[in-house]
C-alpha cells in the first residue's frame, strides 16, 4: 500500500521570485543547483544562471559502495563560487525550523538544504529520502516563504518551480530532522572568456576517457542489484541534465558551436526512458540488459567528440593568430599533461616539464588535427621546433597556404 499523505497547498505568486522562476531553465539543472540558479538571477538577472553550464567536467565518487557522478553541496557551492560570483559566507549545519527563521532577515534569502522526505510541498514527501535545496526568503511570525526552483516528474507526481508560504508550524516540522544552511552573498559575475572555456572543455574531454571507461566498466558491474541499476538511472538523469545545461550556456553565448550539440539531447531523454523501465524491471526480479552500459558509452562518447569538436577553428576561433596559439597551446597541454599556468612558465619547448623529441611529434599532430592543416615537410626546421612562437608561426603558415 502506498504511503498516503496530504496533497501540499498550492504554489503562490511573488512580485520578486515568480518572475525568476519562470525564466529558469530548471528542467536542465538538480536538486542543489537550482537555489544557486535562483539567487544568481536574483542578483544579475535573467539567464545568469546558465554561466553553471559553462565549463564541462567528470567527476566521480564513491556513494554507498557504488561509484556515481552525483555532486555534493559543496561542489555545487564552489560552483556558483566560481561561475556565478556567489560567496558563501556564512554556514549552518543541523540547524532546525526556528534556527532557520533566526537567520532569515530581510532582503537576506537563506540556501537551506534539507530531507525531500519531510518537505510537505515535494512529492517525495513520505516516500523517498534525499537531499533538497530551496531557499527561504521571509520568515514572518506566523508563516514562512519558501522558494523551490526543482522541475521533475517523479514516481508520485510532478515537482514544479514554485513559492510556498507555509503556517510556522509545518516549516519547523519539516525542518525537524536538521537543515544545511548557507548565507549567501552576490558579488559581481565573473567575465567568461567563451574561446578559452570552449578549449578547455576539449582538453577536460580528452582526459575524461580513461575515467569514463573506469566508470563505465564499474557500473556495469553492478547491473546484477536493484541498487547497481538505480544508481545508473540517477546518474543518466544528472548526465543529461549536465549536457542539457551545457547546450542552454552555450547557445546564448556562441550558438554557431552550439550546433555541434544538436540532437544529443532526444537521445537522452531516450536513453533516460529506458533506464527507468530497466529499474522497474530489475524491481520485479528480472535482470537489467548488459546492453545499458554500451548505450550510455555511446551516449557519453558523442558528447566528447562534441566538446572536442568545439575547439577547433571552424567552431571556436580563426585559424590565424590567436586560434593558432591556442591550438599549440592545447596540444602541448594535452601531450604533456600541463595546464595553462605550466604553460605560461616558459616559452622554450625543452624547458616544459616530460618534453622530448617523441612528445613534438605528438604535439604536431595534434595540431595538424585541429586546424586541418598539414605542415609540408619542408617546414620542419630545427628553429620552428624550438619554442612556443615559432611552432606558432609555423602553423600559421601552413593555415594560410591552406586556404
Amino acid at each position: 500500500m502506498s504511503h498516503v499523505r496530504n496533497a501540499p497547498d498550492p504554489p503562490a505568486t511573488d512580485p520578486v521570485w515568480t518572475p525568476i522562476l519562470t525564466g529558469l531553465r530548471a528542467t536542465a539543472l538538480d536538486c542543489l543547483q537550482t537555489s544557486f540558479a535562483l539567487l544568481a538571477d536574483h542578483a544579475h538577472g535573467a539567464g545568469s544562471h546558465l554561466a553553471l553550464g559553462a565549463r564541462y567536467g567528470f567527476r566521480t565518487r564513491e556513494r554507498d559502495g557504488l561509484v556515481t557522478v552525483e555532486a555534493t553541496s559543496d561542489d555545487r557551492a564552489a560552483e556558483a563560487v566560481d561561475l556565478l560570483g556567489l560567496r558563501v559566507e556564512g554556514r549552518w549545519m543541523q540547524l532546525d525550523g526556528p534556527q532557520v527563521r533566526r537567520l532569515c532577515g530581510p532582503g537576506q534569502p537563506l540556501y537551506v538544504t534539507a530531507d525531500a522526505y519531510d518537505l510537505p510541498w515535494c512529492p517525495y514527501h513520505g516516500h523517498e529520502r534525499m537531499r533538497h535545496s530551496f531557499l527561504v526568503t521571509d520568515a514572518a511570525d506566523d508563516e514562512v516563504t519558501v522558494v523551490d526552483g526543482y522541475h521533475n516528474d517523479t514516481a508520485w507526481g510532478a515537482a514544479r518551480p514554485g513559492v510556498w508560504r507555509l503556517p510556522t508550524a509545518d516549516f519547523d516540522a519539516a525542518l525537524a530532522g536538521g537543515a544545511h544552511t548557507l548565507a549567501v552573498a552576490a558579488h559581481p559575475a565573473p567575465a567568461i572568456d567563451v574561446p578559452a572555456m570552449l578549449a578547455g572543455n576539449a582538453e577536460r574531454a580528452r582526459r575524461a576517457r580513461p575515467k569514463i571507461t573506469d566508470y563505465l566498466a564499474r557500473i556495469g558491474a553492478a547491473l546484477d542489484t536493484v541498487a547497481g541499476v538505480h544508481r545508473l538511472v540517477l546518474d543518466v538523469w544528472l548526465l543529461g541534465r549536465a549536457r542539457d545545461l551545457h547546450e542552454h550556456w552555450l547557445t546564448a553565448a556562441r550558438p554557431d558551436a552550439a550546433a555541434a550539440l544538436a540532437g544529443q539531447g532526444a537521445r537522452w531523454q531516450q536513453f533516460s526512458a529506458r533506464s527507468y523501465v530497466a529499474l522497474r524491471r530489475a524491481q520485479a526480479g528480472r535482470p537489467a540488459a548488459p546492453e545499458l552500459v554500451d548505450a550510455l558509452a555511446a551516449l557519453l562518447a558523442e558528447h566528447l567528440d562534441a566538446l572536442e569538436s568545439m575547439a577547433t577553428p571552424t567552431a571556436a576561433a580563426p585559424a590565424g593568430g590567436d586560434g593558432v596559439r591556442a591550438a599549440v597551446l592545447g596540444a602541448l597541454g594535452d601531450t604533456l599533461h600541463l595546464d595553462g599556468a605550466a604553460l605560461r612558465t616558459t616559452d622554450v619547448l625543452r624547458e616544459l616539464p616530460g618534453f622530448d623529441s617523441f612528445r613534438l611529434v605528438d604535439v604536431i599532430d595534434r595540431v595538424e588535427r585541429r586546424l586541418g592543416v598539414e605542415v609540408p615537410a619542408t617546414a620542419l626546421s630545427a628553429a620552428d621546433l624550438r619554442d612556443v612562437g615559432s611552432l606558432c608561426a609555423m602553423f600559421g603558415a601552413a593555415a594560410g597556404g591552406a586556404r
